[in-house]
């Protein structure tokens, strides 16, 4: 009895490494990845499992080996955010405070008709040109 031998195909094999079909391709072109079978193009589970992995690895040393850097420029970013945003709110704060004197301003100047035409009111109708 033959034991099968586990493949994916050229779409599961980009799917599993994170690559578009095309560049699996590519790979089996390059030599990267072995053709188990033409029709259709398969690829031995197995060795798309470990191509995986040493790229993981890979990914991971390169992340390892930037994160210092990495780290001191979010802290700078993160800085520079908070100081963005400490601005902002006092400008907002600033704002605000204007915007609230400006409506005072108003209801005061708003008030002041009222009382004016109030007046004129009680004017008209002192001279009987008014009536309730």
């Amino acid at each position: 009895m033959s034991k099968k031998i586990d493949t994916y195909t050229v779409q599961q094999t980009a799917m599993a490494l994170g690559v578009t079909p095309k560049r699996v391709r590519q790979m089996i072109a390059e030599g990267k990845l072995t053709a188990f079978s033409t029709s259709p193009v398969t690829i031995k589970q197995i060795e798309v499992l470990e191509l995986r992995v040493s790229r993981e690895k890979s990914a991971g040393e390169r992340v390892a080996h930037a994160t210092p850097k990495t780290n001191t420029a979010n802290a700078e970013l993160l800085s520079q955010i908070s100081s963005l945003i400490e601005q902002s709110t006092e400008t907002n704060k600033r704002a605000l405070e204007l915007m609230q004197a400006s409506a005072e301003r108003n209801e005061q100047n708003l008030m002041a008709q009222v009382n004016e035409l109030k007046a004129e009111i009680d004017r008209l109708r002192a001279r009987r040109f008014w009536k309730k």
